[in-house]
């Protein structure tokens, strides 16, 4: 399947956007540890 340079632009920009939002994650969590874990614990245990 050939994708148009429409399609690979929004591929590359979801990508992208995924990437920053996982390294924002990562800094969030190397900042405050306890909020990673209590925000898991919410989605676990409520």
């Amino acid at each position: 399947m050939k994708l148009t340079p429409l399609w690979r632009g929004f591929i590359a920009g979801a990508a992208i956007a995924l990437g920053a939002a996982a390294l924002g994650l990562i800094f969030v969590a190397y900042q405050q540890p306890g909020l990673l874990l209590q925000l898991v614990n919410l989605r676990y245990c409520g």
